[in-house]
């Protein structure tokens, strides 16, 4: 069993399994979005494992990993049937299962070039990002947006390494993690015709992992500004700890050192203004990069590359009170470019 935190007033455990699409959105992509970190500095091992549960009859299955600096990946699709189910989810390689909802999951994977076996258990109790101080930020993009959740968690297990010079290597795994979990329209409607090459930052979604609290927030680069909180902005996140999460009431965030033009699309370098449900004020700077991978972010079509959303691991550090830690920093760069891929 697990430690029995509350499950945020407007979620059960129905919420952890696939979702139907609202009135309304029939005949719309809908589906369910699953996204899992792992953030090991000891074992050397970095990653995101991201699911996408559709109503169209298929499904995505991916793993992206940072094995001691190298990049290895996965991802697949396959059919799925369109109507909701609790799981688990898995396309015969890579399997995702809610062992007890909000307390604990698992994900498995038998790779070709790595496999893994790794619990993630709740380390705080997940928020509901409709709590957020201005409602869930991502429904102002999506007019069937319908749930997201976040969860810190502690991450366990093993991961086996089955190709290149550490072939044959099993590591334990033992981190701090964070979750999301969304049910959304998103990618539905038509993109552009062409885009034109361009290289603005679009969101910016820190995970910030840290002894004894978490934090997270989203919003967006052009209307952040740090040192002067936009009210009117978008934002959305939380800070969790053992008292509960609570909800960010604002948010900004700069990329440092990556100027302008096509090398801000390789950022390394992060910067964040919190203000934390108290009112206090903090600033957290990334300190170390171990490196980026990029999200295969498609709608129905493979070839078409929907959105640049990319996934930065590094060490973490709270300016004013030099709190030390982990986590991931998440930002887009729009538009996606290229658009296709072949």
């Amino acid at each position: 069993m697990g430690q029995g935190f509350a499950i945020p007033k407007d979620l059960s455990a129905v919420d952890e399994g696939r979702h139907a699409p609202p009135a309304g959105a029939e005949g719309r992509l809908f589906g369910d979005t699953l996204w899992v970190s792992v953030v090991d500095p000891e074992a050397g091992i970095f990653g995101v494992n991201h699911f996408y549960l559709s109503n169209a009859g298929f499904g995505r299955f991916e793993t992206y990993y940072l094995i001691d600096g190298v990049q290895q990946s996965y991802a697949l699709r396959v059919p799925l049937d369109p109507d909701p189910d609790p799981g688990p989810f898995t396309d015969g390689r890579l399997t995702y299962e809610v062992i007890e909802p909000f307390e604990h999951i698992r994900i498995s994977m038998d790779g070709p070039r790595y496999g893994f076996e790794l619990d993630f258990r709740a380390r705080f109790a997940a928020f509901d990002y409709h709590e957020s101080v201005r409602g869930d930020p991502l429904a102002v993009a999506f007019p069937f947006h319908s749930g997201h959740f976040e969860q810190a968690m502690d991450c366990t297990g093993t991961f086996e390494i089955r190709g290149g010079p550490s072939k044959g290597e099993t590591r334990d795994i033992s981190c701090w993690s964070h979750r999301d979990h969304t049910w959304s329209d998103r990618f539905s409607d038509d993109p552009e015709w062409t885009w034109t090459e361009g290289h603005v930052p679009g969101h910016f979604w820190p995970s910030v992992q840290l002894p004894d609290r978490h934090m997270n927030v989203f919003g967006l680069y052009f209307m952040s500004h740090m040192g002067q909180p936009n009210e009117d902005a978008p934002v959305g996140g939380f800070e969790s700890n053992a008292d509960g999460s609570r909800a960010m009431l604002n948010a900004a965030a700069e990329i440092l050192g990556a100027g302008e033009g096509p090398a801000i699309r390789e950022a390394s370098k992060f910067r964040y203004e919190f203000t934390l449900p108290d009112g206090e004020v903090i600033h957290v700077r990334s300190t170390r990069h171990y490196g980026t991978i990029k999200l295969w972010s498609r709608a129905e079509n493979e070839l078409e590359n929907r959105m640049d959303c990319y996934e930065a691991f590094v060490d973490y550090e709270v300016e004013e009170t030099g709190e030390t830690g982990t986590g991931v920093a998440e930002y887009s760069i729009y538009p996606p470019w290229p658009q296709w891929l072949v």
